[in-house]
């Protein structure tokens, strides 16, 4: 008991801490998350019973306890670098940080805070991100600022596995010219990088559609943002197969949704063609795809992995594989499946993240919780 009291004080004392800036280094205090803590009756689970678990869990603060929209990566020394944004509810003063976990993903370091948007600041908000690794190991990380009229992107390198990290330069990013940034930050020839996003109110010349932009250095600066697609979509994911780019998009049009929409580019970005994929809804009354997911699978060249998170009377990640030549997808499993009751106690969750391990091993990761309270980090074990 006396052990659970000073781990809670810990896992507070950490919410209280300043954002990170230039060399501080984030805690690797645990954020109290062990394999072992009890599993409340309204967590997810695998088809075959076995549960999901806390990976980073709500602060007791409530100006931060709402914790959303994770992205994940694995280091070359096994390092899991967790991003995600913390903030009072669903959108409410959200705050990009980080967690560490140096053990395989069975626990992780209290979140770590990179900037701090909400009342009185430049932006009130930030509603998503994008992570990767750079040619050279480096992780990086860009996440965006916005208010109801104006945004701009932010950026930041860590060259030791997640433990520091130095800003980046975005100021070609904006102010109010890129909306979001999210997904993958994948490696092109050379030493340039590519990311991608979607427009919001407040950018010029466009408010809706996809974006893509260049690093030249590694991730040291950012290239202006260039059009990808004027369709109305969200949340792209960027995925490289050899020559080809594919952008997986949220298609928000409502015109052939909940089917997620691809963009493909044969050279290296210069042009795109969309169009509407064969990925969509499984389970009966899904209103919404949350946020897709899409990697090359680690261990089978020419195979695509994708992930859809469903919203309807129960909520479900589900499992897809795909050809990035013909772009066409076969529904394989779900992964983990919410109740109808567990989704009406606890309404806001999704965004899948899968990272690969040893072998078949993956973890995917999820957000669940309230939407106007405190939501945590999950993950499931499982394989692909």
């Amino acid at each position: 008991m006396k052990c659970h009291t000073m781990i809670h004080a810990l896992t507070l004392f950490a919410t209280l801490l300043p954002a990170v800036g230039g060399a501080e280094k984030p805690s690797l205090e645990r954020s109290g998350t062990t394999v072992n803590q009890s599993t409340p009756d309204w967590a997810g689970r695998a088809t075959d019973g076995k549960a999901a678990r806390i990976a980073v869990p709500a602060p007791e603060d409530p100006r931060y306890h709402h914790l959303g929209w994770p992205k994940a990566v694995r280091t070359a020394d096994g390092t899991i670098v967790l991003g995600f944004l913390m903030g009072r509810k669903h959108v409410g003063e959200n705050c990009p940080a980080v967690s560490l976990s140096t053990d395989g993903g069975q626990t992780f370091s209290a979140p770590k805070r990179l900037k701090e948007f909400g009342k009185d600041k430049d932006y009130g908000a930030s509603g998503n991100m994008a992570l990767g690794i750079a040619h050279d190991g480096s992780v990086l990380l860009l996440s965006h600022g916005y208010s109801p009229n104006a945004c701009h992107i932010f950026g930041w390198r860590s060259t030791d596995n997640g433990r520091t990290w130095k800003p980046v330069d975005t100021s070609a990013l904006g102010p109010n010219k890129a909306g979001s940034s999210t997904g993958h930050i994948v490696q092109l020839p050379g030493k340039r990088l590519m990311a991608v996003g979607h427009y919001r109110d407040g950018c010029q010349p466009h408010t809706r559609g996809i974006w893509r932009s260049i690093s030249e250095d590694d991730g040291l600066t950012w290239g202006e943002p260039s059009l990808v697609t004027t369709q109305h979509g969200v949340e792209p994911v960027l995925v490289r197969h050899e020559n080809r780019l594919l952008v997986f998009i949220r298609n928000n049009s409502g015109e052939g949704a909940p089917r997620q929409l691809i963009a493909v580019s044969d050279d290296w970005g210069k042009t795109w063609r969309t169009e509407l994929s064969n990925i969509g809804a499984v389970l009966p009354g899904t209103r919404a795809l949350a946020h897709p997911f899409a990697m090359m699978h680690p261990h089978r060249p020419g195979e695509l992995l994708a992930v859809t998170f469903e919203r309807g009377p129960m909520g479900a990640g589900q499992l897809w594989r795909g050809d990035p030549a013909t772009l066409k997808f076969t529904h394989e499993r779900t992964l983990v499946e919410l109740s109808k009751q567990s989704v009406k106690t606890h309404n806001d969750y999704g965004y899948g993240w899968l990272v690969p391990m040893e072998g078949r091993r993956a973890l995917l990761f999820y957000y669940h919780g309230r939407k106007d309270g405190p939501a945590s980090i999950w993950v499931l074990e499982t394989e692909i």
